[in-house]
């Protein structure tokens, strides 16, 4: 086979895609699935504990390669590839600088179909302990609800409003927030919404009025904060020293609710 007729083969298969570098998010998520450690050596890619190493130990290696060599296309054709392309997830792996070394530029069958394997337990650990940490923070958010709204004493005004769109609450370079909030709001919305509805008028608990208390402290917030990070992480806290709650994950989560559901973030209008 010629380099000609390789590069064809590649142009037609969308499979291949042009490269695309991984963020700083997406290399956590692959320095935490392989447990920070290379996993075809075990030696450590990072220190858990370390945001910022002073030496970088590790390098994010394609399993099927981007753009493989006359040699690898002929020993990989046939096999299993991870992923809808390249550059998926799935077909990406944290390693050390010497396996990425012999993975990229000696590829054998049975070494390709064994990395290919430790991916798939990888995936299956990472799907295993979100799972897990899901029920884990309802339990934590069941416990911030009811928490909550044993919190609200004083009796006032019903609250009349029209929820925002949260896209209409955030500028184009607060995309982070946007992202955390949208991300609890899809997970746990319907769910935080049930169990307030399930309170509500109960035991003297009426949520209008917690929608009012949440308004109000966003209110005063909105006066000292510098940006929104700053209210919402204020807010946060309020939610976790209000119920006693230990859990950050959980406060977020029905912090976002009401960002989503009251007048915590105004629209923004142009």
């Amino acid at each position: 086979m010629t380099k000609e007729e390789l590069d064809k083969k590649l142009d037609s298969d969308p499979y291949h895609i042009a490269r695309k570098n991984p963020g700083d998010d997406e290399i956590r998520l692959f320095l935490r699935e392989a447990d920070y450690h290379c996993p075809i050596c075990g030696k450590e890619l990072q220190n858990r504990k370390q945001k910022k190493p002073s030496k970088k130990l590790f390098e994010i290696a394609h399993i099927y390669p981007n753009r493989p060599t006359i040699e690898q296309f002929e020993v990989l054709n046939g096999l299993e590839r991870l992923g809808g392309n390249c550059e998926a997830y799935e077909n990406k792996i944290a390693l050390c600088f010497d396996c990425h070394g012999t993975q990229d530029y000696h590829t054998k069958e049975k070494e390709y179909v064994d990395l290919l394997n430790k991916k798939k337990d990888c995936l299956r650990k990472t799907a295993l302990h979100d799972t897990t940490f899901s029920m884990c923070l309802e339990k934590e958010i069941d416990i911030v609800v009811n928490n909550i709204s044993k919190a609200t004493s004083s009796e006032l005004a019903k609250l009349n409003y029209n929820p925002v769109e949260i896209s209409k609450k955030f500028e184009k370079d607060e995309t982070l927030l946007y992202a955390k909030v949208m991300g609890y709001v899809i997970s746990y919305y319907t769910y935080i919404n049930s169990q307030f509805k399930n309170l509500d008028g109960k035991n003297g608990f009426l949520f209008q009025v917690l929608c009012n208390e949440i308004k109000n402290c966003f209110n005063k917030l909105e006066l000292v904060a510098k940006d929104k990070f700053e209210i919402f992480n204020s807010l946060v806290y309020w939610i976790k020293t209000t119920t006693g709650s230990y859990s950050t994950e959980a406060c977020e989560a029905v912090c976002s609710y009401f960002v989503q559901n009251c007048e915590v973030f105004r629209e923004i209008t142009k």
